[in-house]
């Protein structure tokens, strides 16, 4: 018997944790395994051909909302092009709603609903052995004209029983983020969440989980994304895991972890631990979903909003940890200017990301089944994101979809911090959702959302969009962008559009500092040694009008910075302005 077990990752570098579990459970000498997968970005016909070039007995999907709605057009397709086989879903999109799914798909034969790695392996035993499923829980399955839908599976209480989902051979994961958790529930009840519909938390044995992680750390894992959903629900336990981290990897530091944490349940031996941490290597992801208290009250989610904004503060004063914090627009009770309200927020505590997600109705979810209560509207297919509800608008939700955009674009690239705070301190007075409204206003009045941008020209829009509005402020924005060009692009000179006020004899005077060898033990000692045009390919100078470091002071004359370069990302790691013309 050939079984196939299979996904649809949402991007190439990304991993299956659940393909990873299944694959080491489900092993028995009785059938031939086979695991694959493939990208939402794959044509389908592709992915039906490799699967019927394996021609499994056995075909299992693992499903989630990004890729459900293309797995069941796979199944449909290939049940036509091989009839016998039995197609098998698993997963979380599809456990809430299985007979439904069923009667809607009738190219499915078997839905496991909950937890998969033991059921799976007994299923398999079953289809082998051509037993009845009848006492088999956790499943739906096909019986001639009917579903039958047994008794729910319990949760896999000892958490140590379920194989380690990485073991041997590692190179699939070479070029990917490679998915890990070390417990399985949340502690807190947030009525959006499907983690909300298990009640408390499980975790892993700490020896086990400390074996796997010395064995991703020692093939060199480039990322590990930890997957629970409060790594620190534990705090004792969660900084045991991080100091082993730390004095396992030691100097070899080949390996980045993010964490999805509550801030606000940080301690001060956490926080004192945190600080020394070397940098590049924690990324935290916060989710903050609102700063509305009604809002927060209805959806059951407990934040301390004066703590985590203290601790945040805190760990940005640390410059080594890589911040993350999330926004739900949608919420109950926040309607498009609440929400603007929250976004200024999070704003003003400068994480490395913001991200704008939208409320998406879940099925099992405590808020889908309230849905009525707040008289949401939203789409019918996976993602199944909300269209409107009683407090937010069809036509809010689009603008706040055309602000997301231009978030990752100016804020999240991290292109543009200098000239973009700026802007918002001294046209928009602080606030920077007001600061996007308007230029998603700006952007879609003219068309931009519609056309591809390259990198550079998203500088040059921004000046063309404080030139249009704001003209009296453009000299200092003009000269901020081209700031913020340089520390993000190796380059040899600017865009025409950012006005280059270079005198003649620039290079001149590039040459002779990088010739000076008190300049090079100060500054870039590596470079001793190196010819001058060697040099010249990591090291640019350029004279801007203002001090970018403080915009508003008066300069007599253009001030020369030198930028030094990486020779890997090309990114500028140093710029100096130097205190001669």
């Amino acid at each position: 018997m050939k079984v196939l077990i299979t996904t649809l990752n949402a991007r190439y570098t990304h991993s299956s944790l659940a393909i990873a579990y299944l694959r080491e459970s489900c092993r028995d000498e009785k059938w031939e395994l086979e695991c694959r997968e493939f990208t939402i970005n794959d044509r389908l016909a592709d992915i039906m051909a490799q699967i019927y070039r394996i021609r499994p007995v056995v075909l299992c999907f693992s499903c989630y909302i990004w890729n459900v709605q293309q797995i069941l057009e796979l199944c449909s397709d290939y049940k036509q092009v091989d009839p016998d086989c039995i197609i098998v879903l698993g997963g979380p999109e599809v456990s809430y709603d299985c007979q439904n799914i069923m009667r809607a798909n009738d190219a499915i034969d078997i839905i496991i609903s909950g937890e998969g790695e033991q059921t799976l392996k007994v299923l398999l035993q079953h289809l082998y052995s051509g037993s009845d499923h009848t006492h088999l829980n956790g499943l739906a399955w096909r019986c001639g004209e009917s579903i039958i839908l047994n008794e729910p599976a319990v949760l896999i209480n000892d958490l140590s029983s379920i194989p380690s989902p990485y073991e041997g051979d590692m190179s699939f994961y070479k070029h990917k983020m490679v998915y890990y958790e070390t417990s399985r529930g949340c502690p807190f009840n947030c009525s959006y969440c499907i983690s909300s519909t298990f009640k408390g938390v499980r975790y892993f044995p700490l020896e086990r989980v400390k074996k796997d992680l010395r064995f991703l750390m020692g093939n060199k894992t480039k990322k590990i994304k930890f997957v629970d959903r409060t790594f620190n629900s534990n705090e004792k336990r969660s900084l045991e895991l991080m100091k082993f981290i730390l004095d396992e990897m030691g100097e070899n530091r080949n390996t980045s972890f993010h964490f999805e944490v509550c801030a606000d349940l940080f301690s001060d031996k956490m926080l004192t631990f945190l600080k020394d941490i070397p940098g590049g290597i924690f990324d935290f992801e916060i989710g903050v979903q609102s700063t509305c208290p009604a809002s927060l009250q209805a959806v059951n989610r407990t934040m301390d909003w004066n703590k985590l904004l203290i601790n945040i503060q805190k760990i940005q004063s640390y410059q080594n940890i890589h911040l993350h914090l999330d926004l739900i627009a949608g919420l109950p009770y926040e309607d498009y200017k609440r929400f603007g309200q929250s976004f200024n927020d999070v704003y003003q505590l400068k994480p490395d990301v913001i991200q704008l997600g939208f409320l998406k109705m879940l099925k099992g979810s405590q808020i889908y089944i309230q849905r009525d209560r707040h008289e949401y509207r939203y789409r019918n297919l996976a993602p199944y994101e909300i269209l409107s509800n009683a407090y937010i608008t069809y036509d809010d939700l689009i603008k706040l979809h055309d602000i997301e955009d231009l978030i990752e674009k100016y804020y999240n690239t991290g292109l543009m911090i200098h000239t973009m705070q700026y802007i918002i301190d001294n046209i928009y007075q602080g606030n920077a959702f007001a600061l996007l409204e308007e230029k998603a206003w700006y952007w879609r009045s003219r068309d931009l959302y519609e056309k591809p941008h390259r990198r550079d020209n998203l500088y040059i829009l921004l000046s063309q969009f404080i030139k249009d509005n704001y003209g009296e402020y453009l000299p200092a924005v003009i000269e901020l962008l081209k700031y913020d060009y340089l520390l993000n692009n190796r380059v040899y000179k600017v865009p025409e559009q950012l006005q280059s006020h270079n005198p003649a004899e620039a290079q001149e005077l590039l040459n002779s500092i990088l010739k000076d060898n008190d300049f090079l033990m100060e500054y870039v000692p590596e470079m001793r040694g190196w010819s001058l045009r060697e040099m010249k390919k990591y090291a640019y100078l350029e004279y801007l009008k203002i001090n970018p470091l403080n915009p508003l002071a008066v300069q007599e004359d253009n001030i020369p910075i030198v930028f030094l370069y990486n020779q890997k990302d090309h990114k500028c790691y140093r710029n100096i302005v130097l205190d001669f013309q």
